[in-house]
């Protein structure tokens, strides 16, 4: 069951237009299935009405025919007016007797009334019968219906005495020769003399037909093309918009999605329009109030610093200068950050393995051990100055507080995935998330060189979610940490 259920949901289109040409292609099969069964269900009606008046006008004449001819021509003229639907026959008792009569009516009464509709009955056929024989005949009228779904039935089949007259009446076949349902009629036309005539009825009509099939296909066709037509103009400006969405919530510059398609649609595109403006315009603002922040501070730092310098007590004079220079490092960090964010760097194709090789050949010069593993080249659109930074700076981590850093590059699931990889310590479980935290730093140094700003961890993190990915962190088993850069495949990118 749960592989049909999943066989089903990939066939299910996932895009709006395709769920909706699929729709409206169900439901006019569905109409048409349910007109197609309207349709026939009126059509037996009105189709039993005229095979009833086609029975009457058909072998009222025959009979009238044979009461006019002699007696020895009667069987010879019956075997000329017989036919594949129509077989005629003499004899000198009725095939189809009162007893017959009687039972086949109350045949009729154990069935539905919607079966069975008093116009189509046997007593409505024999007065059409007797009305259109007039006066010339005056003799009874027998009728037996047999129906073919009742004839499977013993209890409610054909008689066995109407069976052995009809086989020995020389019908090709006998009475098994009926393949639908049939009408049998016994007529006296002299005393001691009967005509009996057994008429198949038509074959039932197809439900729908092969040219009902055509018109469906051609209806389909035309209405598709109709609906496809008008989603487009539904769907491609809020493709427009799904792709500004994507690349305002990475931060990259957007410009305004033109408004186009239906109201709603527009009013919708020019919502986000309005709200990407305030939005930038906010960002921009705190980002430059940062900047000027960082910038002034800088001028009371140096002053501290020269104040310090000129302290005697050389102790506490070396504890101010140190503060005053995570300080000025934090500023630097700070400032560089909002240069980054006001630089508005474009989207561009880089090779991610190149850009790993850069950095490790970087920090090689500094003095850290470096290794990169990229197992395939992916060229990736990324904004390179923005993404160089967030793995600098996670790099950078792993070879100071790991001691030695493993870099690999694969591409998962058409999405490329970085791992960085040390033998240091790790990160205690609870500090994973705090450790994203602006200005916090695991290491109580205070010394620069291994405590860092506290900023690090979290520029990368806000670099690489604005790249649509993510970062996770897990410690290896035997020690070490290993990061996990995820970068969302490349058409999810733009």
């Amino acid at each position: 069951m749960t592989r049909i259920r999943r066989f089903l949901t990939g066939l299910w289109p996932t895009r709006l237009m395709g769920q909706t040409v699929l729709l409206i292609l169900i439901a006019l099969f569905s109409a048409q299935i349910i007109s197609a069964l309207i349709i026939r269900s009126e059509a037996q009606d009105f189709y039993r009405g005229a095979e009833s008046r086609f029975i009457a006008v058909r072998i009222a004449p025959i009979a009238v025919l044979m009461n006019d001819m002699p007696a020895d021509q009667q069987d010879r003229i019956a075997g000329a007016l017989s036919n594949r639907r129509l077989h005629v026959w003499m004899s000198d008792t009725p095939v189809v007797d009162r007893d017959d009569d009687d039972r086949d009516d109350e045949r009729e009464n154990g069935h539905d009334d919607d079966d069975h509709d008093d116009d189509h009955g046997r007593k409505s056929l024999a007065s059409r019968i007797t009305s259109e024989l007039g006066d010339d005949i005056k003799g009874p009228v027998h009728v037996f219906r047999l129906r073919k779904d009742d004839d499977d039935h013993h209890e409610h089949g054909m008689p066995a005495h109407m069976r052995a007259a009809m086989q020995n009446s020389g019908m090709p076949g006998g009475p098994d020769a009926f393949r639908h349902d049939a009408t049998v009629v016994s007529i006296g036309i002299a005393p001691g003399r009967w005509m009996n005539a057994a008429l198949q009825s038509r074959p039932p009509q197809r439900l729908i037909r092969p040219d009902a099939w055509i018109t469906f296909f051609i209806t389909a066709v035309v209405i598709s093309i109709m609906v496809i037509i008008a989603l487009l103009r539904i769907t491609r400006p809020l493709d427009a918009l799904s792709g500004a969405a994507r690349k305002l919530g990475r931060g990259e510059e957007v410009a305004p999605v033109p408004e186009e398609g239906p109201a709603d649609v527009r009013d919708a595109i020019r919502t986000f329009n309005e709200m990407q403006h305030r939005l930038r315009t906010f960002v921009n603002e705190r980002t430059k109030m940062l900047a000027s922040i960082s910038h002034d501070l800088r001028t009371p730092i140096t002053s501290l610093r020269l104040r310090a310098e000129m302290l005697d007590e050389r102790d506490t004079a070396e504890s101010m200068i140190a503060t005053l220079n995570d300080m000025q490092a934090m500023i630097e960090a700070t400032l560089a950050f909002a240069r980054e964010e006001q630089s508005g760097e474009p989207t561009r194709p880089t090779d991610l393995g190149g850009l790993l090789d850069a950095i490790a050949d970087d920090l090689v010069t500094l003095g850290h051990q470096v290794e990169v593993d990229a197992g395939e080249s992916v060229t990736y659109p990324c904004r390179a100055l923005a993404l160089r930074r967030a793995l600098s700076n996670l790099i950078e981590n792993a070879a100071i507080y790991g001691h030695q850093a493993r870099v690999g590059l694969r591409m998962q699931n058409g999405a490329p995935e970085i791992t960085i990889e040390d033998d240091g310590p790790g990160i205690p479980a609870g500090e994973m998330e705090r450790i994203f935290e602006p200005f916090v730093r695991l290491d109580p140094s205070r010394n620069a060189e291994t405590g860092g700003t506290g900023l690090g961890m979290s520029i990368a993190r806000d670099i690489i979610r604005r790249h649509g990915g993510d970062i996770a962190l897990a410690n290896r088993e035997g020690g070490g940490l290993r990061v996990t850069v995820c970068l969302p495949a490349a058409g999810n990118e733009n």
